[in-house]
């Protein structure tokens, strides 16, 4: 079976995937090759593809490969059967190997923690093509995304780290003599990028019903809470006690946070959580920056609530993303008190907001994306002329 990848125009990366190419050899498009390998994952890498201008290309997974291996649901995949993430790599491995050796890059730069990196960056290294790792340093006791943290770590030329503590994995790894840069990420850049003006937004929330500062805004994604259904349901129960107590709380839900929230019986329970479909990130941005509180298990919703100046309530037994919890968030069990948590936070959500104000993102400024850039410049100016 051959991976289909597709060219995608780093200036507008649709929600649903266009249709797969014609096997005639493209021409060469860019000489960085950067990778896509979540749905999210796009947002954070438009400032490094604009800082790098028409020398990059964006290549994705495109819809032909295995279901569990499309961008737009990785955590699905990655906590797949050992089995079907073995042969959905090997796939993704033989795309990214035809697709590199049809036009060759001078280098490839890789996000994120998804298989698809992974088989990307083990395409890289078999055709010596330089890698260049975002996220790098990223460490987690999650099974298993912590593994390919690590591996993309090891495989990689070039390692952009976003904190000093991202640094010190690195160094802990042995890989601190490797060419390491704190870079940042580019989260900071995004948010500000693609959140609307505050007449815009408030026009968001009157279109919802929904009163700045009043109301909890909740995603709900992670294997750990999605597969594990008295936990989900137990969560779930809680934001409803937040309802109860005359906080609405909005839960997007992608198709696999859907359906895992109708296996638990969340939708037949009577809890009364507005449980909507996906959302623009435009618009679940405008929705994040007025919450009251916020309420997750992602990784990047924790990053741009730093970025957005919101108290975080991270729904999980540990985070990768220790930054989080200096100033911005909480950590709380599946069977923790989320209810009382979430309104002490309302109560007092005047002054906490106000202290968070002034607080800088620990995961980067307004330069991130041309530092990764700059890294991936001087990686392509150090490949031969007869290689390029």
């Amino acid at each position: 079976m051959t991976a289909v990848l597709e060219h995608t125009d780093r200036r507008a990366v649709p929600a649903t995937p266009p249709p797969a190419p014609t096997t005639t050899a493209a021409p060469r498009s860019g000489r960085v090759a950067v990778v896509l390998g979540a749905r999210p994952e796009v947002f954070k890498l438009a400032p490094v593809l604009a800082a790098l201008g028409d020398t990059a290309r964006l290549v994705r997974c495109g819809r032909h490969l295995p279901p569990r291996l499309s961008a737009e649901d990785p955590p699905a995949f990655l906590h797949a059967s050992a089995d079907a993430r073995s042969c959905g790599i090997a796939v993704a491995l033989e795309g990214f190997q035809q697709e590199f050796a049809a036009d060759r890059p001078d280098a490839v730069l890789v996000p994120g923690e998804t298989d698809v990196a992974l088989a990307a960056a083990l395409a890289a290294d078999a055709q010596g093509i330089p890698l260049v790792r975002v996220d790098a340093g990223v460490r987690g006791h999650d099974l298993p995304e912590g593994h390919n943290r690590v591996l993309l770590d090891r495989l990689a030329d070039v390692l952009c780290a976003a904190t000093p503590a991202n640094l010190a994995n690195l160094e802990a790894d042995g890989l601190g003599v490797r060419d390491v840069r704190l870079t940042g990420n580019t989260t900071v850049e995004s948010v500000r990028h693609r959140l609307m003006a505050e007449r815009d937004r408030l026009a968001v929330l009157r279109r919802w019903g929904l009163e700045p500062d009043r109301y909890v805004l909740a995603t709900l994604s992670h294997p750990d809470n999605l597969d594990d259904e008295e936990a989900l349901f137990s969560i779930t129960n809680q934001l409803a006690g937040v309802v109860d107590a005359g906080h609405p709380v909005v839960l997007p839900a992608d198709p696999r946070t859907r359906a895992a929230v109708t296996r638990a019986g969340v939708l037949s329970s009577g809890m009364d959580l507005r449980v909507v479909d996906r959302l623009w990130h435009s618009e679940f941005l405008a929705l994040a920056k007025h919450a009251g509180v916020l309420v997750t298990d992602s990784g990047a919703v924790q990053e741009e609530a730093t970025a957005l100046k919101r108290p975080v309530l991270v729904v999980r037994r540990s985070t990768e993303r220790p930054e989080v919890l200096r100033d911005f968030g909480r950590l709380v069990g599946p069977h923790d008190d989320l209810t009382g948590l979430a309104l002490d936070w309302l109560v007092d959500g005047d002054a906490r907001r106000a202290g968070l104000a002034g607080v800088r993102s620990p995961f980067g400024d307004t330069r991130s994306g041309e530092r990764i850039a700059a890294a991936v410049r001087d990686v392509v100016a150090q490949v031969p002329q007869n290689v390029r």
